[in-house]
């Protein structure tokens, strides 16, 4: 059984991934026995398995790095696990033009549980599970694997508040927003929000840009006008603008109806 010339073979025919039984049934073996083989080529780093029974090959001008890149890596994966997903927070902004903030992370947020993080050289992936995703706005990427899920400029500012623990703290979700502001559409944001019972979120967002220096300014001004609106609108409650700081004994901003537990300030 010549693996390396079954994996050059593929690879010819723009294959960059193949599974244990495609090796059971080209090879005609028992599954024991190419897991056997496998192994081998898992440990000159030839092969990485990302998930039960796929195998995904690694060129040579990437074997350096342990893998191919993330952004090539996920597509294959998730849809060999038949899972939803996109690419989020951090690593998301990336794509959409906030590149002050790199996660040391590549950040997935899916409706599949995904126990552990996934190390492989120098990438390392990092799984978030939430329940229901299918409806939630997104773009796709082309890369060289096929089309990779991005979370829209929209989804990621209301993600960074609903993950803050994922983001860095307010301070750095603060930068993010401060680069994704000139991509946002208020008009989306308010009704994903809303689409998603995450209207408060939109208190923290115009807080946020409304205390912070922004280079787009009067892009900013739009979506922080149209916040405004919407807050004073629907008289929402107030709440604290860091949730895991205690809230009393703090002043409160009313135009925003945010409880300023905490000071916050944009890296840029």
């Amino acid at each position: 059984m010549n693996l390396q010339s079954y994996i050059k073979d593929i690879r010819k025919d723009g294959k960059r991934c193949f599974t244990i039984e495609d090796i059971v049934a080209q090879f005609h073996v028992s599954h024991n026995h190419a897991r056997v083989s496998l192994h081998r080529l898992l440990k000159t780093r030839d092969v990485i398995s990302p998930a039960r029974g796929l195998y995904v090959i690694i060129p040579p001008e990437h074997q350096p790095h342990g893998s191919i890149p993330a952004k090539e890596l996920v597509p294959l994966m998730m849809q060999y696990l038949g899972a939803n997903y996109y690419v989020a927070l951090l690593t998301a902004g990336l794509f959409h033009g906030a590149t002050h903030q790199k996660p040391a992370r590549f950040q997935v947020i899916s409706d599949k549980r995904i126990k552990h993080s996934l190390t492989f050289g120098d990438i390392e992936i990092e799984f978030i599970y939430k329940k229901s995703i299918s409806a939630l706005p997104i773009q796709n990427f082309t890369v060289s694997t096929g089309y990779l899920k991005i979370a829209t400029p929209e989804l990621i500012a209301l993600d960074l508040l609903n993950y803050p623990n994922h983001a860095g703290g307010l301070n750095h979700i603060a930068t993010v927003l401060s680069e994704l502001v000139e991509n946002l559409d208020a008009t989306k944001l308010i009704k994903l929000a809303k689409d998603i019972k995450a209207e408060h979120q939109l208190q923290r967002i115009g807080y946020i840009l409304d205390n912070i220096e922004i280079i787009d300014d009067n892009h900013a001004e739009i979506i922080i006008n149209a916040l405004a609106s919407y807050v004073a609108e629907h008289k929402l409650k107030y709440l604290p603008l860091a949730s895991e700081i205690p809230k009393t004994g703090y002043p409160r901003c009313k135009k925003w109806r945010i409880i300023n537990n905490t000071e916050i300030e944009s890296d840029l």
